[in-house]
């Protein structure tokens, strides 16, 4: 049996989700991997077989999805293109994270497919939801990757077709401790922005993290970070906290090291503010934005950091196991498996 696991790139998530089920998959399936969106930070691992421009989400200096720079930024007869170039006759099943290209290539041709995303669990009845239910972007998100059969992960488990949180190994095999200070990782603001706010508290030490650091600097109570996996593990497991955006895999992986959470989501961003809804009804502290006017907000967490307490089990098994029964049940009734 031959899979194709095709995988988004816009933010770390995903690629950090796929480097824990490949490993699952190796056990039991031949596979190929295709990736589809912006150079990510973090490395697979693994060998691409391609790499599509594929479709994603821009946001402008102070963290709000940027709608007018995502219109012109994406390169939609491209992406039609790379739909309608995508062949799919080798494989007897195709998996999606929330990957786009492979997903419409499905579609158009009736090829089985699977989605697993933690986009997904967004539209599950049970899912806690803010009151701005941002519809229209809800429906753009139902739309981006369509599937036949979709898993979702969450923070807790709504309904039986979502899954806990994915847990890199490394995380669930590191000791933790205090003292490193406070991780900051919030990719969608401008680091300028973000050190107009730490220098206001110069009592406490900040450990920041962005992609427009090239190499570690230390200047007073900040320390400046370049995107990197095994630096940001351990820093995170050594802080006394971690501030980011409402971002699914980096919110879970604080909670699952019982790291006090600060979370900021995206404006404008649908899943964040539905991740960030969810967690503040779990206790987690969250503001609507990284600025001097919550300043107040800011100093309270510092002063008063409180954890929440989780239980993140190992489900890979289970979903691995789900997506061959899936497999077999459509085979059974005879869909098409090629395109």
């Amino acid at each position: 049996m031959k899979v194709l696991f095709a995988i988004q790139t816009t933010g770390n998530g995903h690629i950090s989700r796929a480097k824990e089920i490949i490993p699952y998959l190796d056990r039991r399936f031949q596979y190929d991997i295709i990736l589809s969106g912006p150079k990510n930070n973090l490395d697979l691992g693994y060998p691409v077989k391609h790499h599509f421009r594929g479709l994603t989400l821009h946001c402008d200096k102070s963290g709000a999805i940027h709608w007018r720079k995502t219109l012109f930024k994406n390169n939609l007869f491209q992406f039609i293109r790379d739909v309608f170039s995508l062949q799919l006759q080798e494989y007897d099943l195709v998996i999606t994270d929330f990957e786009p290209v492979s997903a419409w290539a499905c579609k158009l041709r009736g090829v089985f497919s699977i989605g697993i995303s933690n986009q997904v669990s967004l539209w599950q009845k049970k899912v806690p939801k803010p009151k701005k239910k941002f519809r229209n972007s809800l429906n753009y998100l139902q739309k981006f990757a369509p599937t036949d059969i979709a898993y979702g992960f969450h923070y807790q488990k709504f309904s039986k077709n979502i899954f806990l949180p994915i847990i890199r190994t490394k995380l669930r095999e590191i000791n933790t401790s205090n003292g490193g200070g406070i991780v900051v990782y919030l990719p969608a603001y401008d680091l300028k922005n973000i050190l107009e706010i730490l220098s206001l508290f110069p009592q406490v030490k900040w450990n920041v993290f962005s992609k427009e650091v090239k190499e570690k600097i230390i200047e007073g109570s900040i320390k400046y970070n370049p995107i990197n996996e095994e630096h940001f593990i351990n820093a995170m497991a050594q802080s006394d906290g971690v501030i980011t955006n409402a971002g699914f895999a980096a919110t879970s992986e604080a909670l699952f090291l019982g790291k006090p959470l600060l979370t900021i989501p995206m404006l404008g961003h649908v899943e964040q503010n539905y991740n960030a809804f969810a967690l503040k009804k779990m206790g987690v502290s969250v503001i609507k934005k990284f600025s001097v006017n919550k300043v107040d907000k800011i100093t309270d967490w510092l002063e008063n950091p409180q954890t929440v307490k989780v239980n993140f089990e190992n489900e890979l098994n289970k979903l691995v196991d789900q997506i061959v029964i899936d497999y077999i049940k459509n085979k059974n009734t005879n869909k098409v498996l090629f395109g």
